[in-house]
């Protein structure tokens, strides 16, 4: 079964909120007794170096010399206590004479540990147990305490005096300490883990929520309902995500608009003409015309507007879909204007108007010469129908691109009509079918190049620029 992004956040995040706290107190407990054996280890450490530098500075010669002489084990003896009287020393000493009476400490009350530490003692000493082995601090469990204990003996000498001397550090049971603070600290971890999955579980949903409501927009989108989310995350990339959708939203919008627009406008077009052929066909079928000739050369005239509409239809469509097939070439921009311009000298001569070419420099450029053609000769067709007298041609060689710029000395083009003069169906006072400089921008564009009008007081301006190799810039090498 599939979680959710509020789960999948959610879950996770709780079992670390739970699992985290159990493992800092494991990790606490168990770094404290570690703790507290190093402390004891450390202080033990250090009471041995003191009383093995006393034993060796009062015994220059033998052990038997020194604690032979019941004054000088006294002095001894002393000397060892003074040192265990030390500030922050937590080591204590037990020291036994030859003959297993307890020296030192004289008064048992005040080692409540002594009860049980002297019979172990007398056992391992006098027993068949394995003795405590000299010079190695080892660790030992005494009634209910843990110990870490140096045992030293000293040489034969007199049996009251000192012979064994038991150095022992207590190793503190944490466990009571812990125990204290347990229901505390766990109190403590309830409520602050409480509080974290009660926080964790708004955040997820501020996550979540916008989610969700981003989902139902893209299925209203998949169902053509375009209408603008407010998700109100707090999320930054959510808020993007947000944005890119009412983005995308308010495009899809105006091309389905514009869709509906194009199908209404190409029914049109197409049914003009169509009722005018049935009309003519009809009346030629029934004898209606006289003079059947005029009405069979209408016939023929919106046939032909037909097979351009229809024809320029599937050209858009072709280009929309990215599947017009590119197929660049090297040519001279100079000498393909002027054999483009040679090939419209008939319209422009029927239409009383004159075409003329300013030539710059030749240059060679890499391009789709069908598609260039069919732009060209498009937006030349266009200001031979608006223009007075003449239409002027100029090419344009820049570092970055190549200018193809028209003028035609026309009344100019107004200035609401600027923008959408390349408007699919958008037609002029003597437009044709509104699908010329639509298919003009579409062809340059799918090269890499790009078309604008601008109007000025003597006519229109028709600039179109194209990049200098368009082979990068087909449609089926960005895929």
């Amino acid at each position: 079964m599939k979680a959710s992004i509020r789960m999948k956040i959610f879950l996770p995040v709780t079992v670390i909120l739970i699992a985290f706290p159990l493992a800092v107190w494991l990790m606490f407990r168990y770094t404290l007794d570690g703790h507290m054996n190093y402390n004891a280890k450390r202080d033990l450490e250090l009471t041995i170096s003191r009383v093995e530098k006393v034993l060796h500075e009062n015994n220059p010669a033998s052990a038997a010399e020194v604690i032979g002489d019941e004054e000088d084990s006294e002095t001894l003896l002393s000397l060892l206590k003074d040192e265990l009287q030390s500030e922050g020393i937590e080591t204590r000493m037990m020291a036994v004479s030859g003959g297993y009476r307890v020296l030192y400490p004289v008064n048992f009350d005040e080692r409540p540990e002594m009860s049980e530490f002297y019979p172990m003692f007398l056992t391992k000493a006098t027993g068949d147990e394995e003795f405590w082995e000299q010079g190695r601090i080892l660790e030992e469990t005494i009634g209910a305490g843990k110990y870490l204990l140096y045992y030293r003996q000293l040489e034969h000498g007199d049996p009251d005096h000192v012979k064994h001397l038991v150095l022992y550090t207590p190793i503190y049971d944490t466990s009571m300490i812990l125990d204290q603070m347990s229901q505390f600290v766990l109190l403590i971890m309830v409520v602050i883990t409480a509080i974290a999955i009660v926080l964790f579980w708004f955040v997820a949903g501020s996550i979540s929520g916008p989610l969700i409501r981003l989902s139902e927009a893209a299925r209203g989108i998949g169902e053509k309902k375009f209408k603008k989310v407010e998700t109100g995350a707090t999320v930054k990339e959510l808020l993007q995500l947000e944005y890119e959708i009412n983005q995308m939203q308010e495009k899809l919008a105006q091309a389905d608009q514009a869709e509906r627009t194009f199908f209404q406008n190409a029914s049109h077009e197409l049914r003009t003409p169509l009722m005018s052929i049935s009309g003519y066909a009809q009346g030629i079928q029934y004898g209606v015309f006289e003079d059947t000739a005029q009405a069979a050369g209408i016939i023929l005239d919106e046939s032909t507007r037909l097979t351009e509409v229809v024809d320029g239809i599937l050209t858009l469509t072709r280009m929309d879909q990215l599947r017009y097939q590119v197929v660049p070439v090297e040519m001279n921009i100079e000498s393909f204007v002027e054999e483009r311009l040679e090939l419209l000298e008939g319209f422009a001569f029927s239409q009383s108007k004159k075409l003329v070419f300013e030539p710059g420099t030749e240059h060679k450029m890499i391009v789709d010469a069908m598609l260039l053609e069919r732009a060209f000769s498009n937006v030349v067709s266009n200001c031979i129908r608006y223009a007075k007298m003449q239409v002027t041609v100029a090419v344009e060689i820049q570092e970055e691109c190549v200018r193809i710029v028209i003028r035609d000395d026309g009344p100019g083009i107004p200035q609401e009509e600027v923008t959408r003069i390349f408007d699919r169906f958008h037609k002029g006072k003597n437009g044709n079918h509104g699908l010329g400089l639509a298919i003009a921008k579409a062809s340059l564009e799918y090269m890499g190049g790009t078309i604008y009008a601008e109007s000025a007081p003597d006519g229109a301006i028709f600039v179109i620029e194209l990049p200098h190799d368009c082979r990068s810039f087909a449609p089926e090498e960005l895929v």
